[in-house]
């Protein structure tokens, strides 16, 4: 079987493993012939032809030899299963001392008659390789054994056996030696494997369980697992029912998650294991299981996105628990039964509450606060401070929770990447009330100061908006609670109203949101007290982002430049898509967002953003260009849409249009620059072709300028490279109709004086 040579400890403790159990079982192995020589041949059957002493030097190295092979490992010493007396003394101190007196004094004289044996064992453990050589040397050169009372014959043969037995000894003390050197190296390996492995300073004892791990598979079968590793080891520990060994596991593989590839494969190849880190997310109390749910939590979190949630029972109580405001000392256990929650989850009890990690706390400064949890990350580095930290359980859940609800968030951003997780979540109304709460809550928009609470707050963002747009009836019942929560939809629409740092990262998903709130028939009522109803404010808002372009000529500048063109490009399709909300409902809703001469001045807008885009931006394919191409895609979506959806008559879409040729240009370059086989490209010729269709229509006399420009010859491109992918008859179909539209004209002669 191939092994895997690349791992640090493969090369090196795996290998080192080997070489150690073999010498030893050849040490082992000349020891136990030694002796079995010296006690059957030489003591058996030369024991009257020895000399006194020869015989004093066999029997001390028979002894010494016997010592050596006393098989007495670490993990018996550790264990302290030769002192015993200690744990039965202090049992018996318990009782009256007439009734056990007499018992301890036994114990303890056994005791010390164990120590004493013990030291001299020690010392000639460590000492017998050495005298054995001596002794061996010495004999060999000396060969004075004696004449074996004048027998010729038993001389030689004397002389034979003595010679075997010392040259047996003198190789067995010479592989002692090298067996000792390789003990020797033992730490220094251990070393290097954490550094190449890249573990944390403090994680020697994770590379020292793991070497004493392979030690005793190896001795027990003879060989190691296949593909045997710390990646092997940390699975194989959280496949076990001990708590201890889910927490080491844990810290194995947390380790080892961002440097190797193959822990995901094979932590999802074992589902006992993944079904023992979600719960370990769930444990709450003690420092330790603070530790177990941090690690469990990010290993977790790696692996959310490729995770079913219906396939493993209890996911969504244990990432709850990490999104529950109270530390990890004073929370209980909650029900898991989603059917046992109380109706009203909006409570002060039950909401998450993403606290201003600068606000005052004890009467204290905000600055000290701050640089307090910053002193305390900085502490918790160290594996000692740690521990002495978490002594104090108030100062640690200063720490660890809101990294812990960091973490759940994190989960559950992955876990919504998958449709079904989605649908499983918006079934579990606990937690449903623990996401939405950040949006909800009265110090959202405070909360943008703070980098890692914008991160948060990204991801809660991200979880609601994924949620929202999940099929089902948990969806729409989202939807209707958070389109009528007034609180929530301010915080929203204040996002996108506020242009600090903070506030203009979250701008896209806050949008993405309110885009899909506005579809919710309570969004076109007015609040009591109010004349403007919410799908009012978010139409400003809307075309406001749409129509305004930053400018920006420094670096920093320019990555505004990218977010503002990306968040235009969202705020363009969030207008095409709720403009035909009319069509559906009461025309007077739409009717007194947009007046017939705002409607005129948008579509002018779009069209004269339509005619100022670059030719090398709407044509190249690296990532800002993307953006750009999205945009462009979203100008021309909502010119469809407001000539489709007759949000606009034929007439004013004509005097939208200025009397010239740009915008005509613009789009036959719109369509040279799209021909590729790309998603955004067959969407941007689908729209330009569209709106083509639309202009032709509206006046007949836009047929000429298209053909004055080469149009035809662009549709005629188009349609070949169309047609040969699959799955765009549609596209297709729209530019053959455009393609019928210019020849029907061309053949009736329209004339240019027709545009006047």
């Amino acid at each position: 079987m191939e092994e895997d040579v690349g791992r640090p400890e493969v090369l090196m403790i795996n290998r080192y493993v080997r070489l150690r159990t073999a010498t030893g079982n050849i040490v082992s192995a000349l020891g136990f012939l030694a002796l079995l020589w010296s006690t059957v041949v030489l003591l058996g059957g030369f024991i009257d032809d020895l000399l006194l002493k020869e015989f004093w030097v066999l029997t001390a190295l028979s002894f010494l030899m016997a010592c050596r092979m006393a098989e007495i490992t670490n993990n018996e010493l550790r264990k302290g299963i030769y002192m015993e007396e200690d744990e039965i003394i202090d049992t018996l101190r318990k009782q009256k001392w007439f009734e056990a007196h007499k018992v301890v004094i036994v114990l303890r004289v056994v005791q010390v008659l164990k120590w004493i044996f013990g030291i001299c064992f020690f010392f000639l453990y460590v000492l017998s390789p050495f005298v054995n050589l001596g002794v061996a040397v010495w004999r060999l050169v000396r060969r004075d054994y004696g004449d074996a009372g004048g027998d010729i014959g038993n001389r030689s043969k004397l002389n034979a056996a003595l010679d075997i037995f010392y040259v047996l000894i003198l190789f067995q003390s010479l592989f002692a030696f090298y067996s000792i050197a390789i003990d020797l190296v033992e730490y220094g390996l251990q070393s290097r494997t954490e550094k190449h492995c890249g573990l944390e300073e403090t994680s020697q004892d994770i590379v020292w369980r793991y070497a004493s791990e392979t030690a005793r598979k190896f001795r027990k079968d003879g060989e190691l697992p296949d593909n045997w590793n710390l990646i092997a080891y940390g699975v194989e520990l959280l496949q076990s029912a001990s708590g201890d060994d889910h927490l080491w596991g844990a810290r194995v593989l947390d380790q080892l998650f961002s440097k190797d590839k193959s822990v995901r494969q094979e932590l999802l190849s074992s589902r006992s294991c993944i079904q023992n880190l979600i719960g370990m997310i769930g444990r709450r109390g003690t420092a330790d299981n603070v530790e177990n749910r941090e690690r469990a939590a990010r290993i977790v979190a790696h692996l959310a996105s490729d995770l079913n949630i219906a396939h493993f029972p209890g996911t969504l109580q244990c990432i709850c628990s990490l999104l529950e405001s109270c530390n990890t000392q004073s929370c209980e256990p909650q029900a898991t039964d989603p059917s046992e929650e109380p109706e009203d989850q909006n409570g002060a009890d039950t909401v998450l509450q993403i606290k201003d990690q600068t606000e005052y706390e004890s009467g204290g400064p905000k600055e000290l606060v701050s640089q307090g949890l910053l002193i305390l990350e900085g502490l918790t580095q160290d594996e000692e401070n740690y521990a002495e930290i978490s002594k104090h359980p108030r100062l640690l859940s200063k720490i660890t929770s809101p990294l812990l609800i960091s973490q759940g968030l994190q989960i559950l951003e992955r876990l919504t990447q998958d449709e079904e997780n989605c649908t499983e979540i918006t079934k579990h109304p606990r937690l449903l009330s623990k996401i939405t709460s950040t949006v909800s809550s009265h110090n959202f928009l405070s909360n943008t100061r703070d980098n890692a609470m914008v991160e948060m707050l990204s991801r809660s963002l991200t979880v609601v908006n994924r949620l929202l747009t999940s099929p089902g009836d948990g969806a729409t019942r989202l939807r209707q609670e958070m389109a009528g929560n007034k609180e929530a939809v301010s915080s929203l629409l204040a996002i996108l109203e506020a242009d600090s740092e903070g506030a203009q990262e979250l701008h896209e998903q806050a949008l993405e949101i309110l885009a899909e709130l506005a579809f919710d028939g309570s969004f076109t009522k007015p609040a009591f007290g109010e004349s403007e109803c919410m799908l009012d404010k978010l139409f400003k808002t809307l075309h406001r982002i749409f129509l305004e372009e930053k400018d920006g000529n420094a670096v920093v500048g320019e990555a505004d430049r990218e977010k503002d063109t990306r968040l235009r490009g969202k705020a363009g399709e969030a207008l095409a898509r709720l403009l035909p909300v009319r069509a559906a409902r009461d025309a007077n809703n739409v009717a007194g967002i947009l007046s017939k001469q705002d409607e005129i001045n948008l579509l002018t807008k779009v069209f004269d953003h339509i005619t100022a885009m670059k030719g090398a931006t709407i044509g190249a394919n690296n990532e800002r260009q993307s953006d750009e191409r999205n945009l462009l895609a979203a100008m021309l979506s909502l010119v469809v849409v407001i000539c489709n959806e007759h949000i606009i008559s034929r007439e004013d879409f004509v005097r939208a249009i200025h009397e010239d040729a740009a915008l005509v240009k613009k789009l036959a370059e719109v369509l040279k620059v799209n021909k590729q086989c790309t998603a955004e490209c067959l969407r941007v010729a689908k729209l330009t072709c569209q709106v083509v269709i639309a202009m032709g229509q509206a006046k007949p006399s836009f047929v000429q300028h298209f053909n004055e420009h080469n149009f035809k010859e662009e549709l005629t491109e188009a349609l070949e490279i169309m047609s040969e992918v699959d799955g765009c008859m549609l596209f297709a179909s729209l530019v053959k109709e455009a393609h019928k539209l210019l020849n029907s004209a061309q053949e009736h002669g329209v004339r240019s004086t027709e545009f006047h």
